[in-house]
């Protein structure tokens, strides 16, 4: 089975509740997830992971929450190619923040073909405008990304 890396910003838990959601179906399926209280490029270059699964909220004004900042800020200093490794990025937000909704998940996109890992299934936002049950919405996606990514 596959090795994933799993990186969470979350502001008041929903990411984090979503991520743990995330986790339980990538364990049940046999995987191993390797999530650390605060992503690191030294845990991800460490974990001989196969895939990265980046799930973020958004703060503010399209920003990144703060508990992930130091991973964004990391990647972009130390800039650890990825050689086509696949990521994916689980996004929520709040649709009445029109131009910066779900900008957190899109700043990580970004970052990510930066770093040349490649994108099987595009992201997913959630929109808690529209949504109560964003861990359905998630494991919804999951579905193709392991299809497409794990195999």
């Amino acid at each position: 089975m596959s090795v994933v890396y799993l990186a969470v910003g979350s502001v008041s838990g929903t990411a984090m509740a979503v991520a743990q959601t995330v986790k339980d179906q990538l364990q049940s399926l046999g995987h191993t997830v390797i999530q650390e209280e605060n992503a690191s490029v030294e845990g991800l270059n460490s974990s001989g992971c196969d895939a990265v699964l980046i799930i973020t909220s958004t703060t503010g004004q399209g920003d990144l929450p703060a508990n992930i900042i130091p991973f964004y800020v990391a990647l972009e200093e130390q800039f650890p190619l990825q050689n086509g490794r696949p990521f994916g990025v689980i996004s929520l937000g709040d649709s009445s923040y029109d131009s910066t909704f779900c900008n957190g998940g899109a700043l990580f996109e970004e970052r990510f073909y930066e770093l040349q890992g490649t994108q099987p299934v595009p992201r997913v936002t959630i929109d808690a405008m529209e949504t109560i049950t964003p861990d359905d919405d998630a494991l919804f996606w999951l579905q193709e990304w392991v299809e497409k990514v794990l195999g």
